[in-house]
């Protein structure tokens, strides 16, 4: 006997960051001491496989980025970024193209260069402005242009995009009180959003296959579905994962990417069920947007 609880609740992030689709909030430190000398080091925050595609809805406050993944598949050749700002003071954003790896775990590591079959986006386009000032709810855009050589070879080329907060001197940081002795740190969270960036030449295919099943306990000693989602062939892939167990939707996880800088994906999806799973059907479903040509599927059942 189970119960499947009706409302699918995303499973939080851990305290400091928060995922939502595959975009990834990033947070520096930056440490102030009194006698005038600035430390600033960047603290890149992992998430294990309990996936940064799970659907924890946007913060509140900070920065929002729409479209969340940018794709030039040849049919386009200029896209429009949507920026706002959901905190109650104007912020300014450093924007960048970086370079990097996806592991099997999910994490990006930065690179310098591309594997064997990929390449980097970052040459091939062009992007204005540079840096923007965002105050509170007034949208602005991020222009992006391809500018794609004709005797580029067919392929997948992958960059990401970085938004980063400029942080600001307040009053009381720029002015330490030096009568005191000793130190003085002050610490200030300073975000980014970084979201893929992918340029495809030619006819790229790919296929997915889901293995090794099983079931797991997370934090609250929820259960999980814990897979492997393999990739094949020339391009990357993008899908959604649904879990259902006897017919009932237990799980899902949106916007699930594998870049071709690793072969497979190790993940867990959190279960919305309760009680013993022993002789129910579990099957997992993988699918691209399956109303476009080429889109690869997967599906893959488990009887505990």
């Amino acid at each position: 006997m189970i119960a499947v609880r009706t409302n699918n609740a995303a499973r939080a992030p851990a305290p400091g960051v928060a995922f939502y689709g595959e975009e990834h909030i990033l947070r520096d430190t930056m440490t102030k001491v009194r006698t005038f000398c600035a430390v600033a080091f960047a603290v890149s925050w992992a998430w294990p496989a309990l996936a940064q595609e799970s659907a924890t809805p946007p913060p509140t406050s900070g920065l929002l980025v729409s479209p969340t993944y940018v794709l030039f598949d040849g049919h386009v050749r200029s896209q429009a970024l949507l920026l706002s700002n959901r905190g109650v003071a104007p912020e300014t954003y450093r924007i960048s193209i970086v370079n990097r790896l996806q592991r099997a775990d999910g994490q990006l590591v930065d690179a310098t260069q591309p594997v064997a079959g990929e390449g980097f986006a970052a040459p091939l386009v062009r992007y204005a402005p540079r840096e923007i000032v965002l105050p509170p709810n007034q949208p602005q855009t991020v222009r992006l242009l391809l500018q794609m050589p004709a005797n580029l070879p067919d392929g997948e080329y992958r960059s990401h995009i970085l938004f980063q907060q400029v942080p600001t001197e307040t009053a009381s940081e720029s002015l330490p009180d030096q009568s005191a002795s000793g130190l003085s740190v002050t610490i200030r969270a300073v975000f980014g959003v970084t979201i893929p960036l992918i340029i495809r030449k030619g006819q790229l295919e790919a296929s997915a296959t889901l293995s090794d099943l099983r079931l797991i306990r997370v934090s609250d000693n929820q259960p999980a579905l814990a897979l492997r989602l393999n990739r094949a062939g020339t391009r990357s892939l993008r899908g959604d994962l649904t879990v259902m167990i006897d017919n009932t939707q237990a799980g899902f996880l949106k916007n699930v990417n594998v870049f071709l800088s690793t072969p497979y994906r190790e993940l867990a999806i959190p279960l919305s069920a309760t009680g013993d799973l022993t002789g129910h059907r579990i099957a997992v479903k993988f699918a691209e947007d399956e109303e476009k040509p080429g889109a690869a599927s997967a599906l893959q059942t488990l009887t505990p």
